[in-house]
């Protein structure tokens, strides 16, 4: 059988062995990025290496949410519920309440790595390891391990063949196309180059979320349901965007 999350050859389970070790290794590092993210919280450069013409508010945001942990826990806790009721173990009401952000961030990480076995083998896998690996890819971006993901779409004038850089956190933004040198903000922009059926583009699963106001389980519900094509991590935006209506 083929592995739900990356195609290859799984012996038994819905996922190779490949699959499990990365989410196993990605559970033990999420508490410490999120310790790590701490040391963050002073803006620095940007993205692209080049420091921001933008005026500083103070604090490195990303770094900020990752260490409240708002998103960590509530997805990490959202799985820890299924898995609790599926596995009629102590439902979450009647666990007791860690004394420390840093602890339940913690805990929650020791349950699912103790149940990661039995929860890469549900159907519901390819849901979970994308929102887990979401969660670790911005903590990484907080800890300043990584540069933060760059979205590129094909830029939808007639012949040109650039691609242009874009923010889905910031839709009302100019951006502009280095070859063609016209500009758009990036609401208009995605309009336009959804509007050239010879445009296809993809994004990934947590920019697809941002854009189509969904959540990343709902993304991936529809990218499963309808066999959405994939590159890479990335998926056809517009083929979810039509599945979306069905």
């Amino acid at each position: 059988m083929q592995c739900v999350i990356c195609s290859k050859y799984a012996k038994v389970d819905a996922t190779c062995h490949s699959c499990q070790a990365k989410m196993r290794q990605v559970f033990k590092e999420l508490p410490e990025l999120h310790w790590q993210a701490g040391f963050f919280l002073t803006p620095g450069r940007s993205g692209s290496g080049a420091v921001s013409a933008e005026r500083s508010i103070g604090i490195n945001v990303n770094a900020l949410d990752f260490v409240m942990a708002n998103d960590l826990l509530t997805i990490l806790h959202s799985w820890e519920r299924v898995i609790r009721e599926d596995r009629q173990l102590t439902p979450p009401a009647l666990v007791a309440k860690e004394p420390t952000i840093e602890a339940e961030v913690q805990a929650t990480c020791n349950f699912h790595l103790a149940h990661l076995d039995w929860s890469m083998s549900q159907p519901w896998a390819l849901e979970f390891v994308g929102e887990v690996l979401g969660l670790h890819a911005k903590g990484r971006a907080a800890a300043k391990q990584f540069k933060e993901q760059v979205r590129r779409i094909p830029c939808p004038t007639d012949d040109c063949k650039r691609v242009v850089v874009i923010d889905v956190d910031n839709l009302t933004a100019d951006v502009s196309c280095f070859g063609c040198k016209q500009s758009w903000t990036v609401l208009r922009l995605v309009a336009l180059a959804m509007s050239n059926p010879d445009r296809k583009f993809f994004l990934d699963v947590e920019a697809i979320a941002l854009w189509l106001q969904m959540t990343q389980r709902e993304v991936y519900r529809l990218i499963k349901k309808f066999n959405i094509e994939r590159r890479g991590s990335m998926y056809d935006l517009s083929a979810i965007i039509d599945a979306r209506k069905i």
